[in-house]
């Protein structure tokens, strides 16, 4: 399962100051309040997930896009989750939102968003779907609510249009292992029960 280091901090930042130290036997059964940032691996393994409807939002044909998206159907395949592909029409008003709305229409188990493209988005729609687990690859919301869990790393950081340049995004470091580490790490949390988080993959 998910190995998780970390008491709880305020801030979404992933500096050293706001990643949470390794804890005390008694601290590791605190789950993190939403927002907090806490230091993840990914999981030797992951189970219970045959399935399990993940409807994943592609932003955009880009090549940290299609990285990801591989790496989703790569994990999907290895778990037995059934994954249900939905990709943004870029000539669209509205090419995430869009692909949010049929997303919805599938009734997922969990909605994941590759990339900061989505960002914007779900910053917004997240809230009002509270009954609906989220989740958020390479990219992280400003503010998230608690059903909103985060996975990102050195070079993937981004926090959208919204927080302006707060938040690093460098293409070279979104690759297919990288995504693989995110979704694997970021599944085993929700499935523990731990949301609303930022995980930071060292």
């Amino acid at each position: 399962m998910l190995v998780v280091l970390g008491a709880l901090m305020s801030g979404c930042s992933v500096s050293e100051e706001d990643v949470v130290p390794a804890p005390t036997d008694a601290a590791s059964e605190i789950v993190p309040e939403p927002g907090r940032t806490i230091e993840a691996t990914p999981p030797a393994s992951l189970s219970g997930l045959d399935g399990y409807r993940i409807a994943a939002i592609i932003p955009d044909a880009s090549a940290p896009s299609m990285a990801l998206l591989s790496a989703a159907r790569e994990v999907a395949s290895a778990s037995g989750a059934d994954l249900r592909e939905f990709p943004a029409d870029e000539k669209g008003e509205d090419p995430v939102g869009a692909a949010l709305d049929r997303a919805l229409d599938a009734r997922p188990d969990l909605i994941v968003g590759l990339g900061d493209g989505v960002v914007d988005v779900f910053s917004f729609e997240s809230a009002q779907l509270l009954d609906l687990q989220f989740l958020v690859v390479g990219a992280q919301l400003a503010e998230p609510t608690g059903n909103v869990t985060a996975v990102v790393w050195d070079g993937a950081t981004s926090r959208g249009s919204a927080a302006g340049s707060d938040g690093e995004l460098t293409d070279t470091s979104i690759t297919e292992d990288r995504g693989e580490d995110a979704l694997e790490a970021g599944l085993a949390s929700i499935q523990d029960g731990t949301t609303g988080v930022v995980l930071h993959l060292g």
